[in-house]
């Protein structure tokens, strides 16, 4: 029973409200990634996706717990899926402009600003992309959904973008590492 003078927070206000751990959690990830990304980092060439596996472990959770507990339209799964397609797009790009070097055997690697501005355009794309989805949903519970699911989907879009700038740029390194001795013929 509701107290007098006090509201009970309406699906939407609730859904909305669940949604601030995911978004200081995507934000903490963000900041140290935007730190790593301007710092010289060495390159796991061992174990190069394991930090990706985890955060898309965790994303792919926090979408599953969502989804147990809101109806998500069609329309914003569809978004979703484009953002992550972007996020794999932009993130390939990034780690073709990333610095890559041996030094002393180790391979490591440095960002700039280039690639800064490029995971907070990619970002801003997803969340629009989401946006679209709100947009979409026929009815305002749906769209609360459709508004949590992209903030919910940060770590997963993280993820992705950062395993495709993985990706690339050890495919880059490995196309230079050593140069390669030609047969001459005589």
């Amino acid at each position: 029973m509701a107290q007098p003078g006090r509201t009970i927070p309406s699906k939407r206000q609730h859904i909305m409200i669940q949604q601030l751990p995911y978004l200081l959690l995507a934000a903490a990830a963000l900041a140290w990634i935007l730190y790593r990304q301007l710092s010289v980092q060495p390159v796991r060439e061992n174990r190069p996706y394991l930090l990706m596996l985890v955060l898309g472990v965790v994303g792919a959770g926090q979408i599953a717990a969502l989804a147990g507990h809101a109806t998500i339209p069609a329309a914003a799964y569809a978004a979703l899926g484009a953002g992550l397609l972007s996020a794999a797009a932009v993130g390939w790009w990034r780690g073709r402009l990333v610095r890559v070097w041996r030094d002393g055997g180790r391979l490591v690697r440095q960002g700039n600003w280039t690639t800064v501005v490029l995971w907070i355009v990619g970002l801003a794309f997803h969340l629009g992309l989401d946006q679209v989805g709100v947009v979409l949903a026929p009815a305002a519970v749906q769209r609360a959904a459709a508004g949590a699911l992209g903030t919910t989907s940060i770590m997963l879009y993280l993820s992705i973008a950062l395993a495709a700038q993985r990706f690339a740029t050890l495919s880059r390194s490995r196309a230079t590492a050593a140069p390669r001795l030609r047969a001459v013929s005589l």
